[in-house]
């Protein structure tokens, strides 16, 4: 009898409390104490197929800032332009701090630029942007690497010729290319018939990261993943220390070889973002050293990196090539331009070239805009108090730009579910409140590479090859709709046709 009395009390004062709380907040389901509104996501989710139709069911009915309790925590959509900008671009600096999955912040241990806050990621993101910068992303000389790459895997392509067609993979092929680049990059190594399957190894173990990478994986407490979930613990592990290993045996070799004089660095003119790291953390190390410029802190760097370069690109490939064999009246039209522009496919499309086509631009906008590649943004947390849509919100709050939902948004993107380039034709503005790349102080540190890849790759293989489905057309459906990354269908071949 006692036992039932504080149950209930303590009940009663759970529920109280978040009533209270709850009136403060952007408006949202009514939600359970401890649970929140986990049932109704999930519920919503099954419904609709899918976590983001699900946040698109909660924006109808709440409103574009939007609030879901996440077990005993609430956490704020935001799933317009307006006030995304207002929010995280105005008011930035309140918003740097991430709100750290449990797993991945053990795994990453307070390094990295995924997975981190505070001093080290400050510091690593300023070097990593002017890193990039300085290697020539955006220009010319990052542009002809791009070009080369492109060369060398249709080079490789072509040889499997066979009555005048050659049969793709697209996934494993873009795969390929895209981290082949990102790697030539980081550590001045492309994949070749030599160490292909090295990359291959690499995206197995790092495609295990999609199936733990759900809410759930996002919020637990390690101890309960590691204790009771033994097996998705492993291939976190697994899948997040893949990249960082292979990577990091690189960067330490080439580290052992400067201290034993066999590598020179160059300062003027280093070879790839490793190099760089190393002239930097010399100088740093002259100066007493700096704790984020050590080995340790290099090898996560890298892996976050090549993870995140690698993934949002690829993906948005692989989407794209499946949106053009389920719309080949676009990819028709974009080739035309194409072709127009470079002379009937005489040269290579170059960055250049982007002002003399409207239509192609629009064309990725659309693929980015469907592809976008998280169905749940990764969380902030706010360092002060603030004001959104009229609520005032205590400091510590958690919050996120919902990109899934802003893109799905039909208030913004009218039928949102149909693939049209020409909505950004009609309506330019849509094009500054597209936000793949996210918003804010956190937003991608590679965005200029990617979109730049996105451009020559998407381009120069439309100039190459006539492209059509081998024997049935890919989906153009989430093929992992529940998890908090989309996934493109890749197991259907395509026909390439040189031209």
């Amino acid at each position: 009898m006692i036992l039932i009395f504080l149950l209930t009390t303590i009940l009663a004062v759970l529920i109280v409390r978040q009533y209270k709380r709850a009136r403060k907040l952007p408006p949202g389901p009514m939600a359970l104490p401890i649970i929140g509104n986990i049932p109704q996501l999930v519920y919503q989710s099954w419904k609709h197929k899918g976590i983001v139709p699900a946040f698109e069911f909660f924006r109808k009915q709440y409103g574009n800032v939007f609030t879901l309790w996440l077990g005993p925590f609430p956490h704020i959509s935001i799933s317009d332009y307006e006030t995304n900008h207002e929010v995280f671009v105005k008011n930035g600096n309140n918003y740097k701090n991430r709100l750290l999955p449990p797993l991945f912040e053990h795994f990453n241990a307070g390094f990295g630029l995924l997975f981190a806050n505070g001093e080290i990621w400050t510091e690593m993101r300023r070097f990593t942007m002017l890193t990039l910068r300085n290697m020539g992303v955006g220009r010319d000389i990052m542009e002809q690497r791009v070009l080369e790459e492109i060369d060398a895997r249709c080079a490789e392509l072509n040889k499997e010729e066979v009555d005048g067609k050659i049969i793709v993979n697209h996934g494993e092929f873009l795969d390929l290319m895209v981290g082949s680049v990102i790697n030539s990059i980081l550590v001045g190594i492309r994949f070749d018939k030599h160490n292909k399957n090295d990359f291959f190894h690499l995206k197995h173990l790092t495609h295990q990261l999609n199936d733990v990478f759900t809410i759930f994986d996002m919020m637990a407490p390690v101890w309960i993943v590691k204790n009771f979930f033994p097996k998705r613990y492993a291939k976190t592990k697994s899948g997040m220390n893949a990249v960082s290993d292979y990577i990091g045996r690189v960067a330490e070799q080439r580290w052992e070889d400067v201290k034993s004089g066999k590598y020179v660095l160059n300062e003027e003119n280093p070879k790839d973002f490793v190099d760089a790291f190393f002239i930097k953390m010399e100088k740093e190390n002259k100066n007493g050293g700096h704790p984020a410029y050590t080995i340790k802190s290099l090898q996560y760097v890298l892996s976050d990196l090549w993870l995140a370069g690698h993934d949002t690109t690829a993906v948005t490939l692989a989407s794209g090539f499946n949106q053009f064999m389920n719309h080949p009246e676009v990819m028709r039209k974009a080739k035309e331009e194409l072709m127009r522009v470079t002379n009937n496919g005489s040269r290579s499309l170059s960055q250049n070239d982007r002002i003399e086509t409207p239509y192609f631009n629009a064309t990725v906008a659309e693929i980015q805009r469907h592809a976008s590649v998280l169905n749940v943004n990764f969380w902030k947390t706010s360092d002060a108090p603030t004001t959104i849509n009229g609520y005032q919100l205590d400091s510590g709050e958690i919050l996120t730009a919902q990109l899934g939902g802003l893109h799905a948004n039909e208030n913004i993107f009218k039928d949102a579910d149909k693939f049209n380039p020409d909505r950004f034709l009609e309506n330019e503005k849509l094009l500054h409140q597209l936000i793949p790349f996210g918003i804010g102080k956190r937003s991608c540190v590679g965005e200029n590479l990617a979109r730049s890849n996105l451009y020559l790759m998407f381009g120069n293989l439309l100039l190459r090859y006539d492209i059509k489905p081998h024997t049935k057309l890919p989906s153009t459906a989430d093929q992992l709709p529940y998890t908090s990354a989309k996934i493109p269908d890749r197991s259907v071949n395509l026909e390439f046709v040189r031209i």
